[in-house]
């Protein structure tokens, strides 16, 4: 590789936008090894309700950061960052070329960009909480106020937990909040970040047709060894796929009910997907219809990649 830093290439969509298959193909006619960046497709046992790539799928192109953890393990953008990290450093050090390949914003955020050295919440009440419990409300914004009014201009002094949250940080490090708040750590990478979306109607039919697929595939069954598997607050079964089954293992709703919210979780999630892609600078939303796009995008990336090999 010629270049002093090494490349990353990222194919990023809303969910059921069809980016697995494109970076699919994309890997497989160029040579490259797919990145997970789904914050569902890290827990084991989740297979058919995250739509995780297929042995089949797998044999033909190397996936990496999959079935990372139980569903009842805690996994945060931080793990992310130190998984992604070190997959990423392998992969450079053995002449691979990563393609990050997901949906989850904030995951390739701290990827990317690094993520604030903020002190850990405190492990029981603090301080501000008695003043809060023993003054209220006002008399911790008039403290946030007098130590950083920066901050108690952008805080929700309304909302307690947060007041009490700037408090804590600003105590804690001695330093403004935005201060703070600032991203460390960011990727020394040389970056080709792709985008895109359908047709709202076109994804929307998309999210209709996957979850009657998944359902006809066994996800009902899925989702019941779960539930009898992990406990009722594990994360993975507070996601989208399987939150749903939940009353309909209490024998309050039928199948089809729990299809309806899937689809309508799904697409709400993939509007919020697409606002954060939209607000993206630098990459343009393509639309992953064209039948056209997977060739430029073979061009595209093998230009992109001729100073690295």
């Amino acid at each position: 590789m010629t270049s002093a830093r090494p490349p990353l290439i990222a194919l990023l969509g809303p969910t059921a936008s069809g980016k697995s298959s494109l970076a699919l193909e994309l890997a497989a006619a160029l040579g490259l090894e797919i990145v997970n960046c789904d914050s569902r497709q890290i827990y084991r046992g989740m297979e058919i309700g995250t739509a995780k790539p297929t042995p089949a799928e797998r044999a033909r192109v190397p996936h990496h950061l999959l079935d990372l953890v139980e569903p009842d393990q805690p996994f945060s953008a931080g793990d992310y960052r130190r998984a992604a990290r070190a997959c990423l450093e392998g992969l450079w050090r053995a002449g691979r070329i990563p393609l990050v390949v997901g949906g989850t914003g904030f995951y390739f955020e701290a990827l990317v960009h690094g993520l604030p050295e903020l002190p850990a919440p405190a492990s029981g009440p603090s301080r501000w909480n008695d003043l809060l419990a023993t003054q209220g409300l006002p008399a911790l914004v008039a403290e946030l106020r007098r130590r950083d009014p920066d901050a108690a201009s952008q805080v929700d002094l309304a909302n307690p937990r947060r007041v009490v949250r700037a408090l804590e940080i600003v105590e804690a490090t001695g330093r403004p909040l935005a201060e703070s708040r600032r991203r460390v750590g960011g990727l020394e990478a040389d970056l080709l970040v792709i985008v895109g979306s359908r047709p709202r109607h076109d994804l929307w039919e998309r999210i209709r047709a996957r979850t009657e697929a998944m359902c006809a595939a066994g996800l009902r069954a899925e989702a019941e060894w779960l539930f009898a598997t992990y406990p009722p607050d594990a994360p993975g079964l507070q996601t989208i796929g399987y939150a749903e089954w939940r009353p309909y293992m209490a024998g309050q709703v039928g199948e089809d009910a729990v299809k309806r919210e899937i689809i309508v979780h799904s697409r709400q999630y993939a509007k919020r997907q697409e606002t954060w892609f939209r607000k993206r600078p630098g990459a343009p939303l393509r639309d992953f219809s064209d039948p056209g796009l997977l060739a430029r995008l073979r061009e595209e990336v093998a230009s992109f990649l001729a100073a690295y090999r």
